[in-house]
């Protein structure tokens, strides 16, 4: 078994009297000899709401076997579209000042035109630097226009008397990042042992003890406190013949991630749609369902690293 999996467990460590902490560390399957080859580490990390003295620290970990669905990830980007017909128009606009400062795409240049145009200048300036300005301008507004009309029912009309429709000059477009990455994990726990059992019970109670958020300024009681602490996040790691995933293999298809807050954690207390416990009324079968979500967009830099 790896060094790292041997810990001390509370006395008392059921119940109100549970102990929660730095110090808990749980394992499933417990007392495995030899070791288990491939396993997850879920590390909590005090939440960065937390004192700066505690913030990232350790608050525990458990360890778990490596399940089938562990080994799924997906990457997503927003790719939109849109009507291209007025950055046509102004691509093709031969203006200057703000007009050239918007077809080159200094939207700063082109409010800082506009801005002089209001500032400084006599009234002709003024009136031949809007001149152009609602050229270049004015293209772009016009195609807008007649494809505002193009929509109408008049607009309609007119295309099925022609047999014509505006060109809809679409366009594809990068939007960014789709989202912070998702992960789902589901673990069917069996005690063998009353020993067991009661570690089963510590690792749930541990799950759903740090997703949840703590009490902050309290008012009569918790339940009136006017704020709340963030949960712990997760740190989670793979180990594979009990080797760190850590990205440093770049032929290896596995993949590291972010710390994690928690989504959901889901417990089933049947076995085989039936209601079975143990003589020390612990149940026969604990299966525990878990979602998490990544703190961190991803770039291509976090995809070199292994992620």
């Amino acid at each position: 078994m790896p060094s790292h999996l041997s810990h001390n467990h509370p006395n008392n460590s059921t119940g109100s009297n549970y102990n929660t902490g730095a110090g808990d560390a749980f394992t499933y399957p417990k007392n495995t000899n030899p070791g288990l080859p491939h396993y997850i580490r879920f590390i909590a990390k005090r939440s960065y709401t937390s004192t700066t003295s505690t913030r990232g620290s350790s608050n525990g970990e458990v360890v778990l076997y490596m399940p089938p669905d562990a080994l799924k990830t997906s990457y997503t980007q927003s790719i939109g579209d849109i009507d291209a017909r007025a950055s046509i128009a102004l691509h093709q606009a031969k203006g200057t000042g703000a007009g050239s400062a918007l077809v080159g795409g200094d939207f700063g240049a082109a409010a800082g035109s506009i801005a002089d145009v209001i500032r400084t200048g006599g009234a002709s300036m003024k009136q031949g630097k809007m001149l152009d300005m609602a050229k270049t301008l004015g293209a772009a507004g016009a195609s807008a226009a007649v494809s505002g009309l193009a929509a109408t029912d008049v607009g309609q009309a007119v295309s099925r008397a022609t047999g014509q429709i505006m060109n809809p000059h679409k366009a594809v477009v990068y939007q960014g990042p789709g989202g912070f990455r998702a992960f789902s994990f589901t673990f069917v726990l069996v005690p063998k042992s009353a020993d067991e059992a009661k570690e089963i019970f510590n690792i749930v109670k541990f799950f759903k003890k740090r997703m949840h958020p703590g009490t902050g300024a309290k008012g009569i009681n918790d339940i009136s406190s006017v704020t709340l602490t963030y949960p712990d996040e997760f740190e989670i790691k793979y180990y594979v013949n009990e080797s760190l995933v850590d990205g440093s293999d770049p032929t290896s298809p596995l993949f590291k991630i972010h710390n994690c807050f928690m989504e959901s954690f889901a417990t089933d207390y049947t076995t085989s749609g039936l209601v079975s416990f143990l003589d020390d009324d612990q149940p026969l079968t604990t299966t525990i369902s878990m979602s998490f979500k990544e703190t961190q967009l991803l770039t291509k830099t976090d995809i070199d690293a292994g992620y």
